[in-house]
């Protein structure tokens, strides 16, 4: 190998390593997706109510993969009453719904349930999985939706900053839409109906089963109407409507809980966004660094053994030390993406102590809003049970009568 040459090909490494280490990654902002507003009033019987459930926060029972994964188990929980909130605003900004609420899982009351699970949530990217069914069982969507943030999101001076992944609402949002706009309005109709019978019957089922029918797919489907006037049915009325004062309880307690997460989540987001991005900066400088080091290092040692010149020792020799340089600088950025990384964990322990559960209090009950929050709204539906029971007299659970006892056998006349 010609010495000079080689000479020119380690400082043409070097050049390339410290532009590499120069190179900052630029995020432009996204196009701005806005969910489709309602231009005509929609008919009150095809207005449907919408229950958005809380998000599967999807976190890892092992310790160990969850740090791989860098996720925290708080804010994962806080971030699973968050987005729904989010989704339900976008929503209910449209005009295109009746009731859009944050419902527990359990509430089978609305005309259309929607289900998430977040598949990755950082300031950077957004990964979720929904679901949406009708009363009926009818199936509308089952679709992944990710999304990088909106880096006009992060900027300073933006007082009201449009959420980084609103996009993916709003995408939701239409989606949801075109599934509703391909249906005819008997369809919609029949919704409503559904969903008002399917509540009775988790009730009451001894009373209202009869009234639906549920083939093999899980489809739903009246079979009859209570009749006009029926005491039963405008019982069960008044306790639907109980219902929806306390779903629409904690929907409000849903929505102050993500409002008063949402300062500090935000500035959360933005610098998990900026360590998680000089963190990738830093990690792909160090690897070419490494590379780059590696191979001046394995350059200068072979230059330096076939040369029969003292230049060629030196250019050689000049080579390796100024590889291991390379490679050093390379295993100095490594410890800078430690030190980001750590930068972010604390990040996210600050924000863990800001989004603490609420404690509630609904007709003299008291309900916290974390975990046993559903649990305590299954409480609920047992009391309506048992409002029911009492307000009709009858049975909330219609115990099947006791078997006759058997008759005894004939004795045999023989013959």
């Amino acid at each position: 190998m010609n010495p000079f040459k080689f000479h020119s090909w380690v400082l043409a490494a070097v050049l390339v390593s410290f532009l590499a280490g120069c190179v900052t990654h630029e995020s432009r902002p996204l196009p701005q997706i806005l969910a489709k507003p309602a231009t005509a009033q929609i008919p009150e019987s095809q207005l449907l109510d919408v229950g958005v459930q809380l998000f599967d926060p999807n976190i890892p029972t092992d310790e160990k993969e969850r740090e791989k994964a860098g996720i925290s188990a708080d804010v994962r929980k806080a971030e699973a009453r968050f987005m729904p909130n989010k989704l339900r605003e976008t929503l209910e900004s449209t005009g295109q719904w009746g009731q859009v609420r944050v419902v527990p899982p359990e509430s089978d009351a609305m005309d259309v349930r929607i289900a998430g699970k977040i598949l990755k949530s950082t300031g950077s990217v957004l990964h979720l999985e929904i679901t949406v069914t009708d009363a009926t069982g009818r199936q509308w969507l089952d679709k992944t939706y990710q999304s990088v943030a909106d880096v006009r999101s992060y900027k300073d001076g933006n007082m009201t900053p449009r959420d980084p992944f609103q996009n993916v609402y709003s995408t939701i949002a239409n989606d949801i839409l075109a599934a509703r706009e391909k249906m005819a309005a008997a369809d919609l109709e029949s919704i409503h109906r559904v969903a008002e019978l399917r509540f009775a019957s988790s009730l009451a089922p001894y009373a209202f089963k009869d009234y639906l029918s549920n083939d093999k797919q899980g489809q739903y489907r009246v079979v009859r109407l209570p009749a006009q006037e029926d005491p039963l049915y405008e019982r069960m009325e008044r306790l639907r409507e109980r219902d929806y004062a306390l779903v629409d309880t904690l929907n409000e307690h849903y929505s102050v809980f993500a409002g008063n997460m949402s300062e500090s989540y935000n500035s959360w987001r933005k610098y998990s966004y900026n360590e998680i991005e000089a963190q990738d900066e830093a990690k792909r400088t160090a690897l070419t660094r490494k590379l780059l080091g590696a191979a001046a290092i394995i350059g200068g040692v072979l230059a330096a053994s076939k040369s029969s010149t003292y230049a060629g020792d030196v250019i050689g020799t000049a080579a390796v030390i100024g590889g291991v340089y390379i490679a050093k600088s390379g295993f100095d950025k490594g410890a800078e993406v430690k030190l980001h990384a750590d930068s972010l964990k604390q990040l996210t322990d600050s924000f863990q102590s800001e989004v603490q559960p609420m404690v509630v209090d609904v007709e003299g009950r008291t309900l916290q809003l974390k975990d046993s929050a559903e649990e305590q709204y299954h409480e609920w539906r047992r009391l309506l049970k048992e409002l029911y029971e009492n307000e009709t007299g009858l049975p909330v659970v219609q115990t099947p009568a006791a078997a006759p006892p058997a008759a005894p056998a004939a004795p045999n006349s023989g013959g």
